[in-house]
């Protein structure tokens, strides 16, 4: 019997970098679309994933599928992930762990301590996201551009729960980065609402938000201490008040849905709001 060999998905390309920010290693996966080859001159939308070791393999083959419709264009998939070896829950358990780190603004100590009972280990860090998104901004984001053809005017980053938090902090933060935001399930509960302050402050300096900007959250994910659904809800109504000019949001209630369920629904209506025509 030949020897198993390890599954791939099909264009794809592996890289490995390491952040100056944190001594870390990051993998970065890049999935091409179908056209790349035989369209040299092409350069393609850009969709930069957090979370890559849960979520490239999905968001690859879905927008390959969708790109296959009119209104959809092809795009590059870049997945921002950790080098993960082992079974499948150890393996998850040290991606959450530094994801935890990676994609929170800043320091929380009640929600490291949930985390750290949560893994069953002593101590989570957190509130590394300015060293995440630095690394994003001045080492990933040049090595892809330099290394694939990617349309520098349509980057768009993706997110989910933790990720969604981090894609709303580099939005009020650095939001020339991105022309698009997909912020699904967002913790907006992390940090006492940290974000909804990153936003005032925000509006205190423009007026303008020259982005697309999709908001998500699942029908079944409102609880009285986390309040997923009413926080997204909260903060669109917010985003809407301010009338940024420039700004294109959609947000969306997933129907029936919980916060891991409505993952890959909140992913595709995000990616059609933000990139399609």
């Amino acid at each position: 019997m030949p020897a198993n060999r390890r599954a791939s998905i099909t264009s794809t390309r592996v890289h490995t970098l390491r952040s100056h920010s944190f001594n870390q290693m990051y993998t970065v996966s890049v999935a091409m679309p179908a056209s790349y080859s035989s369209k040299p001159s092409k350069l393609y939308p850009t969709i930069y994933l957090l979370d890559a070791n849960f979520h490239f393999g999905m968001v690859t083959d879905m927008t390959r599928s969708m790109a296959l419709d009119d209104g959809f264009p092809e795009t590059l998939v870049v997945g921002l992930g950790y080098p993960s070896r082992g079974s499948l829950k150890p393996a998850s358990n040290r991606v959450l762990l530094l994801r935890s780190r990676d994609l929170t603004p800043i320091p929380d100590p009640s929600a490291a301590k949930m985390l750290a009972s949560r893994l069953k280990i002593k101590r989570v860090a957190t509130g590394g996201a300015q060293s995440m998104l630095s690394f994003l901004s001045d080492e990933a984001i040049p090595f892809i551009e330099r290394t694939y053809r990617s349309n520098p005017t349509r980057r768009v980053l993706v997110g989910h729960s933790f990720g969604g938090l981090f894609a709303l902090y580099a939005l009020f933060s650095s939001h020339r980065l991105f022309k698009g935001y997909v912020a699904a399930n967002p913790s907006l509960w992390y940090s006492d609402g940290v974000v909804f302050r990153y936003e005032a402050e925000y509006a205190t300096h423009h007026k303008r938000l020259p982005v697309k900007l999709f908001l998500a959250a699942g029908e079944r994910e409102e609880d009285p201490k986390y309040q997923m659904t009413s926080n997204v809800i909260r903060l669109a109504g917010r985003l809407r008040n301010r009338r940024y000019r420039g700004l294109a949001l959609t947000s969306l209630i997933v129907p029936g849905c919980a916060h891991c369920a409505s993952t890959a629904p909140a992913y595709q209506a995000g990616l059609h709001a933000v990139l399609g025509h």
